[in-house]
């Protein structure tokens, strides 16, 4: 005791500095104006098991609002705060974590008044990896005579990391949706997964290129009422008609009418009687004759008078 009493005695005037500080800086914050600042701070989730992820939403910040000296909130302002939440040790489940005065690191005369949100709701599910196939979504109709005709995409197979109950359902993955509305030749797009409402990650990443093959669309037509000529001689024809089944790009047919085509038959070296000639007809453009019926017409030439 006596000791302590004599220690009080030494170095005087260096402990009444330290204390006249001290009352000083007392003096100077506790006699500051006070004042009232809501800070956002970016939180970070650190020591997360590789086996584990987050399926629930995570904020990208905590909103805390705080009280103190004026000076001492505008320096924390100005600071680049950010606030960590350490999951080591954590399992799949659901997890509750509330924020109080001692969650944060807060300078001697602030105080803490709110924080939101609070509590913070995790979800952690345990993890899989799983080889799916990728299947392209179109949407639109091609040009008037266009059509696609096939669809590659690269990759066509994609390795995802996600929850394992909800890779456990997953067959397939879909691209985002390809709008083929104004395409009207083959092209390659650059498009990607649609993933929107799946917790997955690509073990991979990279470009989902699709290969759109896209051409004229082909089919066939018939045409009845197609008109027989006879050349070089004229002949008298029986029937006068017959029907035509072309077969081309639809432009090329689309608009094509009976009268636009011209049967024929060759009277060539015929001489004066009936005989049955077989019909004939050059396609226009780039259609292709399928069938002409019927086949053969009686062909009757006249005497000269």
């Amino acid at each position: 005791m006596k000791d302590w009493l004599a220690s009080l005695g030494r170095n005087k005037a260096l402990k009444l500095l330290s204390l006249l500080l001290a009352l000083a800086l007392w003096f100077a914050i506790g006699g500051e104006e006070r004042t009232e600042t809501t800070l956002s701070l970016p939180l970070e989730i650190a020591n997360l098991d590789q086996s584990l992820m987050i399926t629930s939403e995570v904020p990208s910040g905590l909103q805390i609002r705080l009280a103190g000296p004026r000076s001492i909130i505008r320096s924390l302002a100005q600071s680049r705060l950010v606030h960590t939440v350490d999951l080591a040790g954590a399992k799949s489940g659901q997890h509750t974590i509330s924020f109080g005065p001692a969650s944060f690191s807060l300078p001697r005369g602030v105080t803490l008044i709110r924080v939101q949100p609070n509590p913070l709701s995790l979800t952690l599910a345990e993890t899989a990896t799983k080889t799916l196939p990728v299947q392209p979504t179109l949407v639109g109709t091609p040009p008037e005579g266009f059509e696609v005709k096939e669809v590659k995409i690269r990759p066509s197979l994609v390795t995802v990391k996600g929850p394992a109950a909800e890779l456990q359902e997953l067959h397939r993955l879909s691209t985002l949706p390809i709008d083929v509305s104004t395409l009207a030749t083959s092209i390659t797009l650059v498009t990607d997964l649609d993933v929107k409402s799946l917790h997955l990650t690509l073990k991979d990443a990279g470009p989902i290129l699709a290969d759109l093959t896209v051409a004229e669309k082909s089919l066939s037509r018939t045409f009845t009422g197609v008109k027989v000529f006879a050349a070089p001689q004229p002949a008298r024809l029986t029937p006068r008609q017959v029907t035509v089944t072309l077969e081309g790009p639809y432009r090329d047919l689309k608009d094509l009418k009976s009268a636009d085509l011209m049967a024929q038959v060759d009277t060539a070296g015929l001489k004066p009687g009936r005989a049955a000639l077989k019909v004939s007809l050059q396609p226009p453009g780039r259609l292709r004759l399928l069938k002409i019926s019927p086949e053969t017409v009686s062909a009757q030439v006249l005497k000269a008078p």
